[in-house]
């Protein structure tokens, strides 16, 4: 079903992520990045919330491409949880997000 595509896509981001995530200058920053992955691996954190636990990693990963990180990732992630990813971090992923303007309007 979807989950499994959901949970490969989600491996797939963290290999992607390590070897940026290795190489990135700020050690503060690298040891955060270390927080969030850990948070967006661990299934109590992110519930069943599969989709909203893969864009995470597809922005955070695609902040360490370019070698900035930016707001959530800049801070460890907050106790509980993973928040829903707010609408205007969509803006980071090169291919537009189908649905997500249409999920927001119907709450």
């Amino acid at each position: 079903g979807s989950w499994e595509r959901l949970d490969t896509e989600f491996d797939h981001l963290l290999l992607d992520m390590k070897p940026y995530m290795l190489k990135h200058p700020n050690k503060t920053e690298r040891q955060h990045c270390a927080v969030w992955i850990k948070k967006l691996c661990d299934p109590a954190a992110c519930g069943s919330d599969r989709k909203n636990r893969n864009m995470y990693a597809r922005v955070l990963l695609h902040m360490l491409k370019r070698g900035v990180l930016e707001c959530p990732f800049t801070s460890k992630p907050e106790h509980g949880g993973l928040k829903t990813l707010p609408a205007y971090m969509s803006i980071y992923f090169e291919e537009p997000l189908s649905g997500l303007c249409g999920e927001q309007s119907n709450r």
